[in-house]
């Protein structure tokens, strides 16, 4: 298998929310701590996140693209001594870092790597490589996460991944069957919220596809009557 084994690491509330007001919720932050404790213990080489994810991280930051120098074709692998993977799939190129580092309270150091299109802009390009992000291209307008998860095994010797949301990225790669494992923490809240994201989304820009069918693995009972359900695809 030249890509690495992927699990989709999941929280949600009863209904299917993955955001909103029930994450302030005690029992939601109880549940919050195992979601953390069980991601640390995969031990996974790369954490994926989609854009809208990202963009809480980086507090919203636009790239600065006032500057122009002539960017090589293809991937770009940044200098870096992180062994961790921070991956952000931003196909149009949004996603403002400062640094090839990410950093965030109670986590270790990891490097960032941009999954882009062909069409996503050479400026932006350079942007990446001003501020030393490692970038891949993976498809030409949309993701190909077939592409995507070879180039990432190869280039970077990444074996586990974790996949850790939006609804939409959760989507794109099981609707792809690129999941073997899909790990999903229920806590005991719901909010009732119409249009806060779910576990799973199917972007516009991609095709129906058939069910996709999970089978149960495990089920574990959590502190604070919260359940983690551990299912793999079929």
């Amino acid at each position: 298998m030249n890509r690495p084994y992927i699990i989709c690491h999941i929280l949600s509330a009863l209904d299917g929310k993955i955001e909103g007001p029930f994450m302030h919720s005690k029992v939601a932050q109880q549940t919050s701590k195992e979601y953390a404790r069980i991601r640390d213990e995969y031990r996974g080489d790369a954490w994926v996140y989609g854009t809208t994810t990202t963009k809480e991280f980086t507090e919203g930051k636009k790239p600065n693209l006032d500057f122009n120098f002539e960017v090589l074709e293809g991937d770009h692998i940044a200098s870096h001594t992180e062994t961790l993977y921070y991956i952000s799939i931003d196909m149009l190129g949004e996603i403002g870092w400062e640094s090839g580092t990410f950093q965030k309270s109670g986590r270790p150091n990891a490097h960032v790597i941009e999954v882009i299109s062909e069409t996503t802009s050479a400026s932006y390009r350079a942007y990446l490589r001003k501020q030393n992000v490692s970038y891949i291209i993976a498809g030409k307008d949309r993701l190909d996460t077939k592409i995507a998860c070879e180039k990432l095994y190869t280039y970077f010797g990444i074996r586990r991944m974790l996949i850790c949301g939006g609804g939409a990225i959760n989507y794109t790669f099981a609707q792809s069957h690129m999941i073997d494992e899909l790990s999903l923490l229920i806590a005991p809240v719901a909010d009732g919220e119409s249009d806060s994201a779910t576990v799973f989304e199917r972007l516009p820009l991609l095709k129906s596809s058939k069910t996709i069918e999970f089978k149960l693995k495990d089920v574990k009972r959590l502190n604070h009557n919260g359940l983690h359900l551990i299912y793999h695809t079929k």
